[in-house]
């Protein structure tokens, strides 16, 4: 499976540069997110996101998550449901809202100080059709990532470094891969509840008209109860 996936991984990122007259971007994101526990093998988590693009001079979108997260298996695997509301600007210069449900599994494995997880998440994009009409309502994709997470022992600091691919499935002239995204990012913890994240990301298009290659710089405070 990890062959498998690397091998698409490498594919797409050739095809991603192989495309001629690509734009670049620039943007920064601001995040917050909080996971608390539940009874049982059951949590739930909130997240808040601002983005912005065009060189970081306009608003992209505001996010508001919401998930139920399910461990097993000596918490190597977990299963998710969240529910996202999405405040964006659209390619036609106004906010439009727009609705998201994923669902995703996630299996962790330890290797003496390395930590490997893979991801997969199945998500749908629902449009609102008053501000506009869309190709495809709800878009859906599946999504996979493959994440590697470095830590000391007794460090504050831990590192990983991750690369996911976007499978867009139901578009009528075929399903493609039209995304990769590809994150380092750095840890610190503050406090035994509270860390902080700084990341570097990379949102490469591929498979599309006029492909942009966008580069975001953000910070991520996290709490865990």
């Amino acid at each position: 499976m990890k062959r498998l996936f690397l091998i698409a991984l490498m594919t797409a990122s050739l095809a991603a540069f192989a495309q001629s007259e690509r734009t670049t971007d620039f943007g920064g994101i601001l995040s917050a997110e909080a996971e608390v526990g539940l009874k049982g093998p059951f949590s739930m988590s909130v997240e808040e996101e601002l983005r912005f693009d065009h060189n970081c001079t306009q608003f992209d979108r505001w996010l508001n998550s919401v998930g139920v997260d399910y461990s097993c298996l000596h918490n190597r695997m977990n299963i998710g449901v969240t529910a996202d509301y999405i405040r964006r600007h659209n390619d036609h210069s106004y906010y439009e809202n727009r609705g998201r449900i994923g669902l995703q599994v996630t299996y962790t494995e330890d290797y003496h100080r390395f930590k490997f997880q893979g991801r997969s998440k199945v998500i749908g994009t629902f449009f609102d059709e008053c501000t506009g009409e869309h190709r495809l309502n709800p878009r859906l994709y599946w999504r996979n990532r493959l994440k590697v997470t470095y830590q000391k022992p007794n460090s504050r600091f831990k590192y990983s470094l991750s690369a996911e691919l976007f499978w867009l499935v139901n578009d009528p002239k075929g399903s493609y891969i039209d995304n990769l995204r590809t994150v380092f990012a750095v840890d610190y913890r503050l406090a035994r509840r509270y860390s902080i994240s700084a990341f570097a990301r990379m949102d490469n298009d591929l498979q599309v008209k006029e492909p942009v290659d966008r580069f975001f710089v953000g910070m991520t405070l996290k709490a865990k109860y």
